[in-house]
């Protein structure tokens, strides 16, 4: 289609909206999923932040310019006029606790226009600002409110889980789907479940993703790099190993030397079939309606992030699709879940960091000092290692409390479990017949009704290797067991001497007689119980102790 026929749309009606059974229940459960988010990371941190997009990578201010001449179908709301207006800027990441950079996202672009005018939407009376919350795809990544919250809710499953699974998982996310762009195609899924390609944060195009007034019709928004200096930098590659908060630092040196330009354009809904209100995941094909341009957002050179910055535009601004004026109102499911959602979000961080929000009047000036790529309030930077804000002598950052004592667990029963198959390669040296490790694993075998060598056989390097392999998963996963059972509410010997003890009457008094693979204790020979015992006692001490070390330092 083209632009001329895009500029004869569809009209806006309050009827658009079609509202979802259930959508009060809904939006409640959104309502309590971020603000566990936010709990979970306050906690953590000692600082309150976003449930979603609390990392920025970039904090400017500029101007908007609203283009002159317009056709009356582009010229509505803000743009109905030409006129010039101060905006901030964030630029941020998707997930709600702060992450080193390599563990790929999805982008976001906040702009709040200040100095509008116009009837104001319910909760933003007073204000004077119309905010813009963007992301770099054309379309929102669930269709109504009910998977937004399902959504958020896998989010919030995975904040407070540490960082290393998350760099390794991303790392194959991002593998999967460079094997699906190489033929052409794009997977949203793989994009946000942590397969974003490591590219330049200000080469990014980005979207309003769902739909809002646009005066007397309906349309989308993105905002577009123009200058030749962003242009250059659409889909180039950015190396982060070893750079947390490379973006960031991509962004400080960029600003350092030049400024930079945006066009903002507008799509107008001219076709109901192809442009759903209620369905955010649907792309608005653009063969029906084009992005046409309607201002230009302008950027001087200026120190793109510092501590002072964030001070005023993480902690001291919120931005909302509903701080705005009733001819943007957002619509659809995903946007009304959004409004009551981001507005308690924003409140819980103003009352736990002791900043009020400001809703600017007039142009919001932020400061000039020296750009940083660190930030030095307590939590700002997630109590990461390898920044200013990591915890002395911890290993890792802040995690749920059961799952770093099950990761510490698991590490004390792999070194526990090592030492024990150690034990058992001597003995078979030294004795030069294979140890009870090998012979257990023959029984299985037989039982089984497998292959294996005669019982008193030297062990080939491949049973030797599945036997010890079994007996070091098997040693990890019970201390991990350990480790989120007992915690730290017990002293590591007692604990680990129970474990021991417990495990030794669990494996030779129950499973083993069970399954055919030990005599019953009143069978066995004393000497033979004894010596279990005594490994299962060394194991289980051993995980207490080297269980409790790792926990301190994670």
């Amino acid at each position: 289609m083209s632009s001329r026929a895009a500029l004869s749309p569809l009209r806006y009606e309050p009827s658009v909206e079609e509202i979802e059974a259930g959508e009060k229940e809904t939006e409640q459960s959104l309502i309590e999923t971020m603000r566990g988010i936010q709990e979970t990371t306050f906690k953590d941190y000692g600082h309150a932040l976003r449930s979603v997009h609390a990392k920025s990578h970039a904090l400017l201010e500029g101007e908007l310019r609203v283009l002159g001449n317009l056709p009356p179908a582009l010229a509505q709301g803000i743009f109905a006029r030409r006129a010039t207006y101060p905006v901030i800027l964030r630029l941020s990441t998707n997930p709600g606790d702060i992450l080193d950079d390599d563990i790929s996202s999805p982008r976001g672009l906040a702009v709040k226009v200040i100095g509008v005018e116009g009837e104001r939407l319910e909760g933003s009376e007073g204000g004077a600002t119309q905010d813009f919350v963007m992301a770099n795809a054309p379309a929102f990544g669930a269709p109504g409110p009910k998977a937004f919250a399902g959504n958020l809710s896998l989010l919030a499953a995975s904040t407070d889980t540490g960082q290393a699974w998350k760099k390794a998982f991303s790392a194959v996310a991002r593998a999967a789907e460079g094997a699906v762009e190489a033929v052409g195609g794009k997977s949203m899924m793989l994009t946000m479940m942590g397969g974003h390609p490591l590219t330049h944060l200000l080469g990014e195009t980005f979207y309003t993703q769902s739909p809002f007034r646009h005066g007397e019709f309906v349309a989308k928004l993105s905002i577009v790099p123009v200058s030749r200096e962003l242009v250059a930098l659409k889909n180039k590659k950015v190396d982060l190993s070893g750079r947390p908060n490379g973006l960031r630092e991509e962004a400080i040196e960029f600003f350092r030397q030049q400024g930079g330009e945006w066009e903002v354009r507008v799509q107008l809904r001219t076709n109901a079939a192809t442009m759903p209100i209620e369905d955010a995941s649907v792309t608005w094909p653009e063969e029906d309606s084009p992005y046409l341009p309607v201002a230009r957002i302008t950027v001087p050179p200026q120190p793109a992030w510092s501590e002072a910055r964030a001070r005023i535009a993480d902690d001291g601004l919120s931005f909302s699709p509903w701080n705005g004026i009733a001819a943007h109102q957002p619509l659809g499911g995903v946007n009304r879940a959004r409004r009551n959602a981001y507005r308690e979000a924003a409140q819980f961080r103003s009352a736990r960091n002791g900043c009020p929000l400001h809703a600017p009047q007039t142009r919001l000036v932020l400061p000039d000092t020296a750009p940083q790529t660190y930030g030095t309030a307590p939590g700002r930077e997630g109590r990461r290692p390898n920044t200013p804000d990591a915890r002395p002598g911890a290993w890792t950052q802040p995690m749920s409390p059961t799952l770093r004592h099950a990761l510490a667990g698991a590490a004390g029963g792999l070194a526990a479990g090592a030492v024990v198959s150690a034990l058992f390669l001597g003995t078979e040296a030294v004795r030069r017949e294979p140890s009870d490790l090998v012979k257990l694993q023959r029984k299985a075998a037989d039982r089984a009704g497998l292959d294996y060598r005669g019982e008193e056989e030297s062990p080939s390097v491949l049973e030797e290797l599945a036997g010890h392999g079994g007996h070091l998963a098997l040693s990890t996963v019970a201390g991990a067991a350990y480790g989120a059972t007992v915690k730290d509410e017990h002293s590591p010997l007692m604990a680990g001497l129970a474990f021991g003890l417990g495990f030794h009457a669990l494996a030779f008094g129950v499973v083993g007689p069970a399954l055919g693979l030990t005599p019953p204790p009143w069978r066995d020979s004393v000497g033979s119980q004894a010596k279990h015992a005594g490994l299962h006692v060394l194991y289980g001490v051993m995980t207490g102790v080297v269980a409790e070390r790792v926990a301190r330092r994670m």
